[in-house]
């Protein structure tokens, strides 16, 4: 694993009183460290409509090491803050699941991409 990101919990969220833009706050980090993207190649993307807007979902799996990655759970928020390709870093994504298991190699957790 060659990319590095911080794992956080939102604790809550801040409003700019000049934009009344929406900002979330974040906790300390209860990961920091090595990581990997991964798309899933047996997974196609879907194209869902919400109303007249129809978007891409890319099913993709973020990679952790085991040691180090107990607190990593479903809901927490994941910044690349490191990667062999440039474009990576700063995406931020959400923790759908994880994948817990005897004898695992990695913690495989399904993300989706927090945009907008």
């Amino acid at each position: 694993m060659l990319d590095t990101c911080r794992i956080r919990a939102v604790t809550g969220e801040t409003t700019d009183p000049n934009t009344g833009k929406v900002t979330p706050t974040y906790g300390n980090p209860v990961y920091s460290g090595k990581c990997k993207l991964q798309n899933q190649r047996a997974s196609f993307p879907s194209t869902p409509d919400a109303g007249e807007h129809q978007f891409t979902v890319t099913p993709t799996e973020l990679h952790l090491p085991i040691t180090g990655t107990a607190p990593v759970g479903t809901g927490l928020v994941v910044e690349i803050t490191g990667s062999i390709d440039p474009a990576n870093v700063g995406r931020v994504f959400r923790i759908r699941s994880g994948d817990r298991k005897s004898y695992g190699t990695a913690l495989r957790c399904q993300v989706e991409e927090i945009t907008g």
